[in-house]
């Protein structure tokens, strides 16, 4: 039956193919197969499941879970076929700035040039591959979650519409998705969260919500001052477009030699405007603060998705539109992005120190973390950007696995302070070792992902600051001592016998369950891979971030 309305769902949406097909017929990837397709199929098992009692959905909860993972698995198939040149022939690697590959646009709002645009690079795909890994893996390892006939298919909703953001090039459609993604979040906080879900829900909302505003004040700013055209794209009453392709080209027009698209001072207020909303979502500090409490009280898929990809839409957004469009107010503000992402370095991983629950730990560590993406940006090297990028990724597969772990650490042992069991490497074996070696990957230990990121940004990092270097080498040793310190307190000690947590009333302490042992294994494993093998993924991000500055900066003369 499961099998059965799967096929019948994917049979509709290949039949309305042909009319999301161009002059050429071919078939458009990523409108339904990577973006409609989930947030389909989650609108169509929430509305079933609200029509039913509690009693019942606990029933079909079963069916549900397993028909959002057959769901989930479709795009990660599709985009696994796009890198591996088993759908279609696509050149992820030689592909000039501005260009794309899969590109596809259907006319929206003509009027005021809207189009439904989307297509994928070097900077995109990346992150639509790990959208698509991420989800069926969060899935796997929360699928026990309560009340699973709706937490299931939000989980696929937020990858949809994940997707949707690193595929649109159009300002009107990333917005959309932008703010669409606050939504399944919400509710995940706000419904499977902790005992103070409600203020961290709120929290999470309102400060990213307001920062989106900021965001979408500067994109209408953008829109009227841009000049005025017309042909496809651009509006047939306002003569101007939200096309995203067509104002890189524009701006990299008007920016050529000692010409500034828009002049110093108003790129100087657009790009500000743009990358406050960016910073908030990253988050770097000072706009951090929503982060600890949103993840602290998130339960552990909704941390997973959040720290795995959410995060890193601010650093992709900063990357895709004002560092593209005003070039010239990244150089003015330099200095700003160096010393934000030096602070948010540096100060996260001294508020770890300090922490004794797990999760709250866990997640300063990513602010730290952030801090190594704005620095890469801040060099002003191809290889810094291309650190940067890696970053993103590497993080997004290690920043799960941690949250994947502390999410374990309180089902079975009801609690989250660092020491409330000791001992867990006799009780609970698979889960110290998991813990152990997320762990030393986030410290950016050799042959694991993260390493090869941080490596390449300290590279970058020192023709640009020279000696400013010995910071974020110092940040290494403090990110050390929390790690090692909290695996201590938690793995090693206890004597022979351990000691449990009181939490569990004398029971035996559990090991984690088949499904966080088969999310976790496959989350250390992919690890591994792109640490030992970084050129999957940086090979054609490195030729991205080449392509950008020629097309840039050195096109403009900087």
């Amino acid at each position: 039956m499961l099998v059965g309305g799967l096929l019948i769902i994917v049979a509709g949406l290949m039949a309305f193919f042909p009319s999301l097909s161009d002059s050429n017929d071919s078939v458009d990837w990523i409108s339904l197969p990577l973006v409609g397709f989930p947030i389909l199929v989650s609108c169509i098992l929430l509305a079933f499941a609200s029509q039913e009692t509690r009693a019942r959905k606990q029933v079909i909860a079963g069916p549900i879970r397993l028909f959002t993972l057959c769901a989930s698995l479709i795009p990660l198939g599709i985009s696994t076929a796009l890198f591996f040149d088993w759908l279609i022939l696509v050149n992820w690697e030689n592909l000039s700035y501005n260009q794309y590959e899969l590109e596809k646009e259907y006319v929206w709002i003509e009027t005021i040039g809207v189009s439904w645009h989307v297509g994928m690079d070097g900077l995109s795909f990346p992150m639509v591959w790990l959208t698509t890994f991420l989800v069926p893996i969060t899935i796997i390892t929360t699928w026990n979650e309560k009340d699973g006939a709706t937490y299931h298919p939000l989980l696929l909703m937020m990858g949809g519409a994940l997707i949707g953001v690193f595929v649109a090039l159009d300002l009107f459609l990333f917005y959309v998705f932008w703010e669409l993604t606050l939504i399944p979040m919400f509710f995940l906080i706000l419904k499977w969260g902790g005992k103070d879900r409600r203020y961290a829900a709120q929290k999470f909302f309102i400060y990213t919500f307001c920062a989106s505003v900021i965001m979408l004040l500067g994109l209408i700013t953008l829109y009227f001052l841009q000049p005025e055209g017309s042909g496809p794209g651009y509006g047939t009453v306002t003569n101007r477009t939200f096309d995203m392709k067509e104002l890189f080209a524009n701006a990299a027009f008007y920016n050529e030699g000692d010409k500034v698209f828009l002049g110093k001072d108003m790129q100087n207020i657009l790009f500000a405007m743009l990358m406050i909303g960016f910073l908030v979502k990253l988050p770097a500090v000072p706009f951090h603060t929503w982060l600890p409490d949103a993840h602290v009280q998130a339960p552990t898929g909704g941390s997973m998705l959040l720290a795995g990809v959410m995060l890193k839409m601010g650093a992709y957004g900063m990357l895709r539109i004002p560092i593209a469009i005003f070039p010239d107010a990244v150089i003015y503000y330099q200095d700003v992005i160096m010393a934000i992402g030096l602070i948010s370095l540096v100060w996260g991983a001294i508020v770890c120190l300090g922490q004794t629950n797990l999760k709250k730990m866990v997640a300063y560590s990513s602010v730290s973390h952030m801090g190594v993406i704005l620095l890469g940006i801040a060099s002003m090297q191809p290889i810094g950007y291309a650190a940067a990028l890696f970053m993103m990724f590497a993080h997004g597969i290690i920043s799960p696995m941690l949250f994947a772990v502390c999410g374990a650490f309180k089902h079975h042992y009801h609690s989250m302070e660092i020491g409330a069991m000791r001992g867990m490497a006799k009780w609970s074996p698979y889960l110290a070792v998991y813990m152990m070696f997320a762990w030393m990957a986030s410290l950016g230990l050799p042959l694991l992902a993260g390493f090869v990121a941080e490596l390449m940004v300290m590279i970058a990092f020192w023709p640009e600051y020279g000696w400013w270097i010995l910071l974020p080498g110092a940040v290494l040793a403090i990110t050390a001592a929390y790690y090692l310190w909290s695996m201590q307190r938690t793995i090693f000690e206890g004597g022979d016998e351990g000691q449990p947590p009181e939490s569990l009333h004398g029971e035996t302490p559990p090991d984690i369950t088949l499904s966080e042992n088969i999310g976790m294994i496959i989350l250390a494993i992919f690890t591994v891979i792109f640490g030992i093998l970084p050129f999957i993924a940086l090979g054609m991000m490195d030729d991205w971030t080449v392509a950008f500055f020629e097309g840039v900066f050195k096109a403009g003369g900087i």
